[in-house]
């Protein structure tokens, strides 16, 4: 089952441009959801003694399948206005003449794109694995300022996010 990808559209409010951000669906974690299959049909299998099997089964089905590891910010939908002037979003307005660069970012790792991560070790890289395919879905654009860093949108693709860049 594919996630929805993300997306933007903008439009035209007087001399503003509005961008309006929808983050893309979280991967599920495979990995664990078959684990925890694995775990609650054993505990099934050994009732009555396999219940803390089926309960352990459960939380794994459960976590495995509703975990998203991107920050709140960047799970829901953004939407922030660019003028000749100033870009409006995240509650804050940020002139012009004081952003020093509009930027990509990953919210899961912290690190302006692109990046790599390597292990030999096989449930890491099943963790590294769902940290990855989340990650390709938790860019963030970010306007620095000030000495800090704040994400106005998140929760895309690169295309999107490259898409964004660009337009903004």
């Amino acid at each position: 089952m594919a996630t929805k990808g993300s997306e933007y559209r903008k439009r035209q409010e007087g001399n503003a441009t509005v961008f309006d951000v929808t983050p893309a669906e979280a991967p599920k974690f495979w990995y664990l959801i078959i684990i925890g299959g694995v775990i609650t049909l054993g505990g099934l299998l050994a009732m009555p003694g396999g219940l803390a099997f089926v309960a352990m089964g459960g939380f794994a089905l459960w976590y495995g399948w509703t975990r998203d590891l991107r920050s709140k910010d960047t799970r829901k939908p953004a939407t922030f206005k660019v003028t000749p002037e100033s870009i409006e979003g995240s509650g804050q307005v940020f002139r012009k003449g004081d952003i020093h660069r509009i930027i990509l970012k990953n919210s899961i790792t912290d690190q302006e794109l692109p990046m790599e991560m390597y292990t030999t070790n096989t449930n890491q890289m099943a963790g590294q694995a769902f940290r990855a395919q989340t990650s390709m879905i938790a860019n963030t654009l970010n306007i620095e300022m000030g000495g800090k860093s704040t994400a106005i949108a998140g929760g895309m693709d690169a295309t999107t996010a490259y898409g964004l860049l660009t337009d903004v």
